[in-house]
């Protein structure tokens, strides 16, 4: 099939693009910067240019959208408006919708949760067939090139989760093999599915991350607020804030979080998550040269 990835660019975008490469369809995207990505049809713009969405759109069978990393409610409502008459005027049959963390079933009072919100609210008013796929939290946050550095030169593992705290992760790879399962299974529209389960530590994280690179490093919890302070400089005020928010609902949700039915989706769409060892031998762990 053609299919059409948001941000096929990025982290996400990019795992769930190389997953349905290599299961043989073709895939494209929009791109505001220049330059090729390698097996991608890349077209310039972004989501808020309708001609540029009109045209990566044009003669797609699915397409997956993932709401960029933005915090502004009108600009996701724009963005997604935008997406939405693209695909309605192209005739694209499915839509994957990749919330990129939990839904709540209604409004938690945080930006951050209520775009994701409102997102759903608006593909579901679409009339478009969407599957809607919720994931927890990405285990690649930890792996990711600013957060390498520090577990190698400082021997620690700082993450925003509680000492002991078992939560549900998901790694990109196994969010990709989620997405190119959901992508070939339009019976599945309208439907919410919980992915990833993978419910670990940060002490169990670190473990295997020390036998892995042969030398010990230690968790080190962060509290939220230490967590928002700590990206505020580099994310900005406001992304720093809700970036954080996602973990205080965390705190709060963790129950909730755990008892999601991710075994009845794992057997739906034919996934079996990453073991936390798998997931630590694909990692690099050397620094930036």
């Amino acid at each position: 099939m053609k299919i059409f990835v948001s941000a096929a660019t990025g982290f996400q975008g990019g795992s769930i693009a190389l997953q349905l490469i290599k299961k043989g369809h073709e895939v494209t995207t929009l791109s505001r910067s220049e330059g090729n990505v390698p097996g991608i049809h890349v077209v310039k713009g972004g989501l808020e240019n309708k001609e540029a969405l009109y045209k990566a759109l044009t003669g797609v069978d699915v397409a997956v959208y993932t709401f960029p990393l933005l915090f502004d409610l009108n600009v996701a409502k724009e963005y997604t408006l935008n997406f939405i008459n693209a695909a309605k005027a192209q005739n694209v049959s499915h839509v994957v919708y990749n919330v990129g963390f939990d839904l709540p079933e209604k409004s938690y009072g945080l930006l951050a949760l209520d775009i994701k919100a409102e997102v759903k609210n608006l593909l579901d008013a679409s009339g478009l067939n969407v599957t809607t796929l919720v994931p927890d939290i990405y285990i690649d946050n930890i792996s990711a090139p600013w957060s390498i550095p520090v577990i190698l030169n400082n021997n620690i593992v700082p993450y925003p989760v509680a000492s002991g705290s078992k939560v549900p992760w998901i790694s990109h790879m196994d969010l990709a093999k989620y997405v190119a399962s959901a992508v070939e299974k339009p019976e599945l529209s309208d439907k919410v599915l919980p992915i990833g389960g993978n419910l670990f530590s940060g002490e169990e994280i670190a473990a295997a991350i020390s036998s892995e690179i042969g030398k010990q490093v230690h968790y080190v919890p962060m509290t939220p607020d230490e967590f928002e302070k700590k990206i505020s400089p580099a994310f900005g005020e406001v992304a720093g804030r809700e970036i954080s928010n996602l973990y205080r609902y965390v705190e709060s949700n963790r129950e909730q979080l755990i008892a999601k039915d991710f075994k009845a989706t794992q057997e739906l769409l034919g996934v079996t998550p990453q073991s936390l060892t798998d997931w630590v031998k694909t990692v690099k762990w050397e620094l930036a040269s």
